[in-house]
């Protein structure tokens, strides 16, 4: 079975194939054979920002990624590097606008996400089919049962097929046969009988899965109904090297710092906008709880009323009557975020982490009903974070719960490359302007 990494490493080498197909074709009639290499060469110098589109889409990552979005997001990402690669042609040296006009781009555009979408509906149902599929056996609480069976229904790619499940409600618990994978909640080591059974089952050939993980690996998410105390201990207990949190908080705050300058022409002609249009204050301070549950102030653009929670604290809302027509339009660009570059330069909060709540809600309706929440703060708060680019905006607590389980997913595999990630579908979502 090929792992997703593998699965991820042949859509790249085939997608860039195809983008070198789609060039081929629209040089078509080709006149003399000798141009080709040196058309070759010009396009393989703009081709990784394709390719960086389609990351930033999430084609590549197919654990999140839904497959019923991949026309639109195929489509959307190849837009953007062709209105991309127009403009850098446009200011390139002549030779490459020679080789590379805007028919010929345009026609990369139409021929490339038809070719991936043919080829992903070929690869994926490869992957669904025949040896390469693992039986899988799900035993443990109802939730993650319905979250792993509602995942592998709509991600059939990624190579499972359920065959049985065990609640933890139900009584009688047989083993079916021709099983490849068996993913058993911790909590099940409670009932003897039923764990020596599936313990009997290493040395079969048969491989073994705490339910969690597996649950993470389909979904991006750790299932808080699947651990407990000792998942903690065990994945989160260590903190990362020091190397890490030093290389982390110095790019932090130098990205921070790059940023405040670049963007200071912009805050220079909000803040007049802002306070013809809001009044005063420009600017809207709160308490939010950071690292290791510390308090810190949050600065951010104001984008309500006045007096917008007189009645108490209160989440946001979609359509919510207190945000101002400019309010709704710096949400939607995320412009009111801007301040928080100063908590990055000061240290309370990253780039990259869960977002910081309000220390009245946690203690009044999120912690009561949500196990483990606090236990997030065991990273910085950031402007933006894994939560925020896989799950919609939550107002509920419901939301909150779901979004904790991907606020757990980052602080169990938080790294460079997932902030890379995570930063790049952020731009996604701002340029498309999805979310709140």
């Amino acid at each position: 079975m090929m792992s997703n990494s593998e699965k991820t490493t042949l859509l790249i080498l085939v997608d860039s194939l195809i983008l070198l197909v789609a060039l081929l074709l629209s040089m078509l009639p080709i006149k003399e054979a000798s141009i080709i290499p040196e058309y070759l060469v010009g396009f393989l110098r703009i081709m990784p920002l394709w390719l960086i589109m389609y990351f930033t889409e999430g084609l590549y990552t197919l654990k999140t990624h839904n497959p019923a979005e991949l026309p639109i997001s195929l489509i959307r990402a190849t837009t953007f590097a062709g209105l991309i690669s127009f403009v850098i042609m446009y200011f390139a040296p002549g030779e490459l606008r020679h080789i590379f006009p805007g028919t010929r781009i345009l026609i990369i555009v139409l021929v490339s996400p038809y070719l991936m979408f043919e080829w992903r509906q070929f690869f994926f149902k490869f992957l669904s089919t025949g040896t390469r599929i693992r039986n899988t056996l799900l035993i443990g609480s109802q939730e993650t049962i319905d979250t792993c069976v509602f995942e592998i229904d709509r991600k059939p790619y990624l190579g499972y097929k359920i065959v049985g499940t065990h609640s933890n409600s139900e009584s009688e618990f047989i083993i079916p046969k021709d099983l490849n994978l068996i993913a058993i909640e911790r909590s099940v080591v409670k009932d003897e009988a039923l764990f020596k059974k599936v313990f009997s089952m290493l040395g079969t050939g048969v491989e073994i899965m705490d339910l969690a993980h597996f649950s993470e690996k389909i979904s991006g998410k750790i299932p808080i109904t699947s651990i407990d105390q000792t998942w903690f201990i065990e994945f989160c207990g260590l903190q990362k090297s020091a190397t890490f949190d030093l290389l982390k908080t110095f790019l932090d705050r130098t990205v921070a710092t790059a940023l405040i300058l670049l963007l200071l022409p912009l805050m220079i002609f909000l803040i007049p906008l802002l306070l013809i249009v809001h009044g005063r204050p420009i600017f809207f301070k709160q308490t939010r709880v950071g690292l290791n549950n510390k308090n810190f102030t949050l600065y951010k653009l104001r984008t309500m009323v006045v007096d917008a929670e007189k009645a108490g604290a209160q989440w946001a809302k979609p359509g919510d009557a207190r945000v101002t027509f400019v309010g709704a339009i710096l949400r939607k660009t995320r412009l009111d975020e801007l301040p928080q570059l100063i908590n990055i330069f000061k240290g309370e909060m990253s780039l990259v982490g869960p977002r910081p709540e309000r220390p009245e809600i946690i203690k009044s309706q999120l912690e009561p009903n949500i196990p483990y929440f606090s236990l997030r703060h065991l990273v910085k708060p950031g402007v933006t974070g894994w939560a925020q680019v896989t799950f919609r905006y939550g107002f509920t607590i419901e939301d909150s719960k779901e979004k904790l389980q991907f606020d757990l997913f980052y602080v169990k595999n938080r790294s460079l490359w997932l902030d890379v990630l995570i930063i790049a579908k952020t731009i996604k979502t701002v340029i498309t302007g999805a979310g709140q």
